[in-house]
């Protein structure tokens, strides 16, 4: 079942709820939001988000209660945990993909492109990908592309000196505007404090700012190859927009 983008914020709105909560039954889950939107139609939310998996309610009445489900929290850290990302171990060997693509079909160096983007890998020029993780050459693209196994390579190896690790990473990813994404994270948390402290602040300004976050932080994380840490480039940004804005959303739950 498709998500709905107002279902998908309210998800993740949950999750946060869920998390602090000791006994997360539907009566205290309902109070807790009644300080942020006491108008809203929680209950059909809810039916929404049980009937697409997202999330799992037993009991019955007072007795209910709720549960965001395994599905549900990928969909909340869009399909990846960065702090798993993250913590990962690094063997020390790139792998360099190279494809030899028939030069009459740019389309084909499109697709691949879209789909190598989509996957994390960095790009370094042409049909030449860069991974930090081992390959599964099983799931590469090859039959969507109609190429053959014999029509790319996978070679593991280290930079030669002077080139160091940090050179490859910066060359195939672009950091700059990786960090420009999460700069916007971290400007809309600030925002977001400035709504918890504001006496008139409205539900529809927080709704806006449940959204816009949201929107930023997809922006941010799908450019992000999250690679081990041993690899971030000096002043990465991630950590550091991961956990304010999960300490904001934290207090607006609260709130």
């Amino acid at each position: 079942m498709k998500s709905h983008p107002k279902s998908d914020e309210f998800l993740e709105f949950l999750a946060f709820a869920l998390d602090k909560l000791p006994r997360p039954s539907l009566p205290r889950l309902l109070e807790s939001f009644e300080s942020w939107e006491y108008r809203t139609r929680l209950r059909p939310q809810l039916r929404r988000l049980a009937r697409s998996g997202m999330i799992e309610m037993n009991g019955r009445a007072a007795q209910r209660t709720l549960v965001i489900s395994d599905r549900g929290r990928v969909a909340v850290s869009l399909d990846v945990d960065p702090n798993q990302r993250w913590r990962r171990a690094w063997d020390g060997k790139w792998r360099v993909l190279l494809f030899d693509l028939p030069t009459n079909r740019p389309d084909l160096r499109m697709r691949l492109w879209r789909w190598m983007r989509a996957h994390r890998f960095g790009y370094l020029q042409q049909s030449v990908w860069l991974s930090a993780d081992p390959i599964d050459e099983t799931h590469l693209p090859l039959k969507s592309l109609k190429l053959t196994p014999e029509s790319f390579a996978v070679i593991e190896g280290r930079p030669v000196p002077p080139d160091r690790d940090v050179d490859l990473v910066r060359g195939a990813w672009d950091f700059n505007e990786i960090d420009r994404r999460y700069g916007v994270v971290l400007q809309l948390a600030a925002v977001g404090r400035e709504l918890l402290h504001a006496a008139q602040a409205k539900i529809p300004q927080r709704r806006k700012w449940l959204a816009t976050q949201r929107a930023a932080w997809a922006d941010a994380v799908t450019l992000d190859p999250l690679l081990p840490a041993v690899l971030w480039p000096e002043g990465y940004l991630g950590r550091k927009a991961l956990e304010t804005r999960r300490e904001v959303l934290a207090k607006v739950v609260g709130d």
